[in-house]
C-alpha cells in the first residue's frame, strides 16, 4: 500500500540502555536481570561504528539520539556521531537532561543539535521523582531544562501520561510553559512488551479524550505550542477539535522511520519488541526491506478496512505494538479502537496558493535522496516530499543560481498554469522552495 523505500528517512538510535532513571511506564523498569552499565564495552562501540556507517551509506537525512540516556555515553560517543555531522545527517535528542553541564552543551553544539525533547512526569515534585524511582528527579530535569533553554536549546517537554499522573497534566503544562519551552507534549503510556500487568497505568478511551481537552486548555491559556506523540486511532477523538489538532499522526513505523537498538538491532520502532535485522549482520538495508508487511495492509484489522471507511487516507488502522502488546496480535485491533466509525471529522486547510508571478528558488537545507520513483525532497521529518526526475531537474538547477517560475513547471510537464501553481505552492507550503 505504501511506497517502498530505499531506506528510513529518519532513524531513533538508542545509544545505551543505561538511564539514570528507572521510570515505572519504561521498559527499563520491567527488564528482568541486570541493571546496564553506563560506560559502553568494546563490542557495543564496535556496533555503534557499524551503525553510523549504514545510517550514512543508506542516506538517512535525520537521527534522534535516544536510549535509555544519551548524555550518559555523550562523550564517549562522541566521535561517532561527529562523523554523522559530518556527513549532513542531522540530530536532535531525546534526554531527561539530568546530567546536561557546560562540558556537554559544548559538545551538543559541536555536533549541531539544537533540539531536544526531554521527559517531564509531573508538576508534583513527589509524584514526578515516585514515578521516576528517583530522588531529587524533579529538581535534576527542572534545572536541566532551564539551563538547556539559558543556552538556546529548542527544548520541548513531554509528560508520559498515566494513571499515575493522569490528574497534574495541566499544571505540567503550565510548568513547560514557565520553564521557557517551546512546546508540550502530553502522551498516553503505552504497556512495554516485557510487562504482563499494566492495569495500574493504562488510560481508558475516556481520559485519552481529556487528555487532549487539557492539551488545549493549555495551549489557550498559555500560548504554548502542544502535541501528543503517538499515533491514535481517527474513532478515539471526542471532536472535531481534538482530531484536527491531535489527529494528523500516522504511524511512520517501518515506512519512513524505524528505530535502531544499542546493540544494533532493526526494529520498526521503539515500542517494538520484534527485529528484522541487525546493522552488523545482515546491514540498515536489508533490515529495512524484511520490514515490508508494515508497508502493506496485512497487518490493518480487518473491521478498519472493511467497515470504518477512514482507512486509508485518514486513519491507520491504530497501533500495531499495542494490538500486539493487549495479546491480540499485531494485525488485531488497537485496544483503544472503538470499531465505529469516528464522530469526529480532520479539518484539512486547502493549500494557500502563492502569487502567480513568483520567482521561487531551493531553500539552503533541503537534501534530496534517489529513489525508484525519482527523488526525496528533505527538509524535516515533518515537511518532506517524493518528487519525480522531471521536478527534480527543475529544482536542482536553482543550486545554478536559476529561479522557477510557474512557466518552468507549465513547460516541464505541458500542465495548466493552475496545477503548475499548486504544485509550486506545495513545495512552499513544506519549506522545499523560498521565495526570492
Amino acid at each position: 500500500m505504501y511506497t517502498r523505500l530505499t531506506a528510513p528517512l529518519d532513524v531513533q538510535w538508542e545509544l545505551t540502555p543505561w538511564c539514570t532513571y528507572n521510570c515505572v511506564h519504561c521498559y527499563n523498569y520491567w527488564r528482568r536481570g541486570k541493571r546496564p552499565k553506563r560506560t559502553l564495552s568494546s563490542e557495543q562501540m564496535d556496533v555503534h561504528r557499524k551503525t553510523v556507517q549504514e545510517i550514512v551509506g543508506c542516506g538517512v537525512f535525520h537521527v534522534t539520539l535516544t536510549g535509555g540516556e544519551p548524555l550518559g555515553v555523550l562523550e564517549q560517543t562522541f566521535d561517532e556521531l561527529l562523523v554523522l555531522r559530518q556527513a549532513g545527517v542531522h540530530m536532535s535528542i531525546n534526554t531527561n537532561l539530568a546530567l546536561l553541564n557546560t562540558k556537554l552543551i559544548g559538545l551538543l553544539r559541536q555536533l549541531g543539535i539544537r533540539s531536544v525533547l526531554t521527559s517531564l512526569m509531573s508538576a508534583d515534585e513527589v509524584l514526578n521523582d515516585e514515578i521516576a524511582q528517583q530522588k531529587g528527579a524533579y529538581r535534576r530535569t527542572v534545572a536541566g531544562i532551564k539551563l538547556a533553554v539559558t543556552n538556546g536549546f529548542c527544548v520541548s517537554v513531554n509528560m508520559v501520561v498515566s494513571q499515575k499522573n493522569f490528574h497534574t497534566i495541566f499544571e505540567t503544562g503550565r510548568l513547560a510553559h514557565e520553564l521557557g519551552a517551546r512546546a508540550f507534549c502530553a502522551t498516553k503510556v503505552s504497556k512495554p512488551s516485557n510487562c504482563d500487568d499494566f492495569s495500574g497505568f493504562s488510560l481508558t478511551a475516556q481520559q485519552i479524550g481529556h487528555m487532549f481537552y487539557e492539551l488545549l486548555r493549555i495551549k489557550g491559556g498559555f500560548g504554548i505550542e502542544v502535541a501528543s506523540l503517538e499515533h491514535y486511532p481517527a474513532c478515539v477523538f471526542p471532536d472535531d477539535e481534538a482530531r484536527t489538532v491531535f489527529g494528523n499522526r500516522n504511524c511512520s513505523a517501518a515506512k519512513t522511520s524505524c528505530t535502531i537498538g544499542f546493540d544494533g538491532k532493526v526494529r520498526p520502532c521503539s515500542h517494538a519488541p520484534m527485529s528484522y535485522g541487525s546493522v552488523a549482520q545482515e546491514g540498515l538495508a536489508a533490515s529495512w526491506n524484511n520490514m515490508g508487511e508494515w508497508c502493506d495492509d496485512s497487518l490493518v484489522p480487518l473491521i478498519c478496512k472493511q467497515q470504518c471507511g477512514e482507512y486509508p487516507s485518514r486513519c491507520g488502522g491504530g497501533c500495531r505494538i499495542e494490538s500486539l502488546n493487549a495479546n491480540c496480535g499485531l494485525g488485531g485491533s488497537d485496544p483503544y479502537c472503538l470499531k465505529a466509525r469516528p464522530l469526529a471529522a480532520r479539518k484539512i486547510g486547502n493549500v494557500k496558493l502563492i502569487p502567480a508571478d513568483s520567482l521561487a528558488r531551493l531553500c539552503e537545507q533541503v537534501r534530496f535522496r534517489p529513489e525508484g520513483f525519482g527523488y526525496i525532497a528533505y527538509r524535516s521529518s515533518a515537511n518532506w516530499l517524493a518528487i519525480d526526475p522531471t521536478l527534480y531537474g527543475i529544482l536542482a538547477s536553482t543550486s545554478q543560481g536559476k529561479v522557477v517560475t510557474i512557466g518552468d513547471i507549465v513547460k516541464a510537464y505541458q500542465s495548466s498554469e493552475a496545477d503548475a501553481l499548486e504544485t509550486l505552492s506545495i513545495l512552499k507550503a513544506k519549506s522545499i522552495v523560498e521565495f526570492v
